[in-house]
This record gives C-alpha cells, structure tokens and sequence, in this order.
C-alpha cells in the first residue's frame, strides 16, 4: 500500500478517534511505513507535545522489510517467512502499531480507524 493521501487520512482519522481517551497534554505522533507491496505499517506514539505529528517513510518492498527495520519485539529472527492478513495491532509501552495486510480501501478508510481504536480501548466493565 503506496497510497499516502489514504494512509494519512486514516493516520489523522485514527489520532482524531483516539485522542479523547489520552491524557491532557499528551498527542500522539504517527509514523506510516508505506510498502510497494501488499498492506502497510502504521507506528502510532503517545507523546508528551502540544502537537500530533505525522510522518511518511520511504516505501519498502513488504510490511515484513518495515518490521525487520523499525523497533519491535513481535517476531523475533527470520520474519520473511511471517504472512499478514487483516489488522494486526501490537502494543508495547507508548506505542502502538497497527500493521495490515491488505490494500482494499475499506481496510484504510475513517471507518476502519475508529474499528481499530476500539481495538485498542474499551468502555469500562468491558474486556
């Protein structure tokens, strides 16, 4: 997925439906790692800034180059034989990852987004 125009407004669409459940003070910063391949990877920070910032990377061959490159503990040695389908999300402190493997438009679109912020939060009571 080398679409940037889409990948940044799922980006911002993301930051926008997660931002509420931050605390004051905090923003979160994004950074897409576009693949000339199938899917893309989006590393999602919470930061201690007044401003959201969102990056775009060089495109790569594969999300499974991006993940061999960016810092992570999910796949340990030989990821090139690892396959992604759908929305993977991976947390790890003040990061989270969202890493798909697909292109369709509707895995990228507003939609989309606030589905995978619902990922990541829940209303209280709820697991």
């Amino acid at each position: 997925m080398n679409n940037q125009k889409l990948l940044k407004k799922y980006a911002n669409s993301f930051v926008s439906s997660i931002k509420p459940n931050i605390k004051s003070g905090y923003n979160i910063s994004a950074s897409i790692h576009p693949t000339n391949g199938r899917g893309a990877t989006i590393e999602f920070e919470i930061v201690d800034s007044k401003k959201s910032k969102v990056s775009v990377a060089p495109a790569v061959e594969s999300v499974n180059r991006t993940l061999a490159t960016i810092e992570q503990r999910l796949i340990d040695g030989n990821i090139e034989g690892v396959t992604f389908a759908g929305t993977n999300v991976y947390m790890e402190g003040n990061r989270i990852v969202i890493i798909k493997g697909d292109d369709e438009h509707s895995s990228w679109d507003n939609r989309a987004a606030r589905a995978d912020v619902q990922k990541v939060i829940s209303p209280k009571g709820e697991n």
